[in-house]
């Protein structure tokens, strides 16, 4: 910042001042005076400021964590707690943050594909169209596709959504963990208008309601959002399950997902918007406008964020690139900070989001306050918190590594 010091280095105002040695009760005078600023602006700093106890804290590397190479296909997700799972080609472990394997599942994967929610991942099989679904007890089940997946996705209950591509359009599968192989308590739905593509899937938290995303491009652009039943027995009155939909023209839907309490995040070109989640009806209830494309975008437990990339065309309200905001599913927001840079990676747990810049990250309040800085002497592909805000998985290339925060041997 231009003019931030304002300190006085010009050798002129020394000359003015008259060489004489002090006493030596004048010196013992000083250095009394001395101490005692130096002991008032360290109470200031420490004490008012509340900071102490923060400072003397460093990242270090714990010496747990896991290796492999670069084509074993490595991936990992954490939910935010003492657990951890690491997906590869030999197949899944869920290992602690003190490095025990608490259980391992064989596999032969080829290219494996991790995503998780809660305490539920997958790991999906490109090459035979599976996707196997874990909770922290180890496999729950199965799910085998006729054809390729093009996108899917777990809630935190271990329902299991998927969109595949058929010989004449495509399909939405739901499989519900109660019964995954009944399609009595799944859901499919065929698509085969040649103009409407399936963009986004995803089942709400209680198991009840399963919302599409489709990208209609019959006459104009428009993407539409169908929110439908499951199970039939839940939808008395009609045969499929159908609730409601909803269209925006001229506008294209990137994610559509169920958060806390059934409610709905839609993120789309323009804007993100908000769905409430009343029994059996799901209405617009707020919407973010964007006025830069994200260049990262997360959900967590208690709210969303994401960091601005390029500004869109026409936009006078842009930011530059590397503003981190922060809101709650109420569509307000908590807090925003200023990165300075461009975000490589963005993830987020106890409420408290973590910005990668390269082999630089950050822990953001969700009130928009820098908690810590660490830096990883490797690139950095993922991370995650793990038990508390001051416990990180880093994953890099070859090492995935526990990182904590310890007080300084100094």
């Amino acid at each position: 910042m231009k003019n931030a010091d304002r300190s006085h280095t010009s050798p002129d105002g020394f000359e003015q001042i008259e060489k004489r040695k002090p006493s030596p009760a004048k010196k013992i005078l000083i250095a009394i005076l001395l101490l005692s600023a130096v002991f008032l602006i360290q109470h200031f700093i420490f004490n008012v400021l509340g900071i102490q106890t923060r400072q003397d804290l460093i990242m270090t590397d714990t010496e747990i964590g896991i290796s492999y190479s670069f084509d074993m296909s490595a991936s990992f997700y954490s939910p935010g707690g003492r657990f951890f799972f690491f997906g590869s080609r030999d197949g899944m472990q869920y290992i602690s943050s003190t490095g025990e394997v608490r259980w391992q599942h064989n596999l032969n994967i080829s290219q494996p594909v991790m995503i998780g929610r809660g305490d539920i991942a997958a790991i999906w099989e490109p090459d035979n169209h599976r996707i196997y679904v874990f909770g922290p007890s180890g496999l729950m089940y199965e799910a085998a596709l006729q054809h390729p997946v093009l996108y899917f996705t777990v809630n935190q209950t271990g329902y299991l959504s998927v969109i595949t591509r058929t010989g004449i359009g495509y399909e939405i599968h739901v499989f519900n963990p109660a019964d995954p192989h009944n399609p009595l308590y799944g859901f499919r739905a065929p698509i085969n208008d040649a103009n409407v593509f399936p963009m986004s899937v995803d089942v709400s938290d209680c198991g009840t309601y399963v919302v599409k995303a489709l990208l209609d491009v019959n006459v104009t652009m428009l993407s539409r959002l169908t929110f439908s039943y499951i199970r039939r027995v839940d939808s008395p009155g009609t045969l499929d399950g159908f609730i409601a939909s909803y269209q925006f023209p001229d506008e294209f839907i990137i994610q559509a997902r169920f958060v806390e309490g059934n409610r709905l995040l839609v993120l789309t070109d323009q804007q993100i918007r908000g769905f409430d989640a009343g029994e059996g009806t799901h209405n617009p209830q707020w919407n973010v406008p964007l006025y830069n494309q994200p260049d990262q975008w997360v959900v967590g437990q208690s709210g969303f964020a994401f960091v601005t990339g390029d500004a869109f065309l026409n936009q006078p309200e842009a930011d530059d690139p590397g503003v981190l905001y922060i809101y709650n599913f109420n569509g307000q927001p908590t807090g925003t900070y200023e990165l300075g840079r461009r975000a490589t990676h963005l993830s987020m747990g106890h409420g408290t989001a973590l910005v990668g810049m390269g082999r630089t990250f950050y822990a953001i309040s969700a009130q928009g306050t820098r908690l810590w800085t660490a830096s990883a002497i490797q690139d950095v592909h993922d991370k995650f918190f793990l038990d508390n805000t001051d416990a990180v998985l880093l994953v890099g290339g070859t090492r995935a590594a526990v990182m904590r925060r310890l007080r300084s041997a100094r």
